[in-house]
């Protein structure tokens, strides 16, 4: 899957999303992998709340670690429009967890990031998967990322090459 951030005039605001079928199914966590289990996520919070970090993020816990996303949600169909814009991970280490990375993004000087809160700052919502395995978690965050390739994601792991444009006509 690819997306693409325009720039140009008021379409600096516009994600566009195309699926790659092969990636998708390449990189397929499985359907035995927990993480699959909609049920095992928290729930949706939204990230910020009248311009400062909600408290419900501020109240994540400290005793885990996992894999998070920020997203879109849609206004015209929020029940289903959801864009992923960012993946990440947090460790589950005395210096790392779920809580700690979540709050870190406040003060993120990664260019990316920054226009990811500077276009979207009161539309994301954030949720994540606790896990306390750093194994399983590392995994599960290359798999995710590699198969949808969110657009505020900087790198790809594993190196992998994005398929060439095929023009239709």
């Amino acid at each position: 899957m690819e997306f693409r951030a325009f720039s140009r005039g008021d379409l600096k605001y516009q994600i566009e999303y195309t699926p790659n079928q092969r990636r998708w199914k390449d990189n397929y966590v499985g359907k035995n992998n927990p993480i699959c289990d909609e049920e095992r996520w928290s729930e949706e919070i939204k990230y910020f709340e009248k311009g400062k970090l909600s408290e419900k993020i501020k109240a994540l816990p400290t005793d885990t670690g996992g894999i998070y996303m920020f997203y879109l949600k849609g206004i015209n169909l929020p029940f289903l429009e959801h864009y992923i814009l960012y993946i990440g991970r947090a460790q589950y280490t005395n210096d790392e967890n779920i809580n700690l990375r979540a709050r870190h993004y406040v003060y993120d000087k990664r260019e990316l990031i920054k226009s990811m809160f500077s276009l979207w700052k009161n539309d994301i919502y954030y949720r994540y998967y606790p896990d306390t395995d750093n194994e399983i978690i590392n995994k599960n965050e290359i798999c995710l990322i590699r198969a949808i390739v969110p657009p505020f994601n900087t790198t790809i792991p594993n190196k992998i090459q994005k398929e060439p444009e095929i023009k239709a006509f």
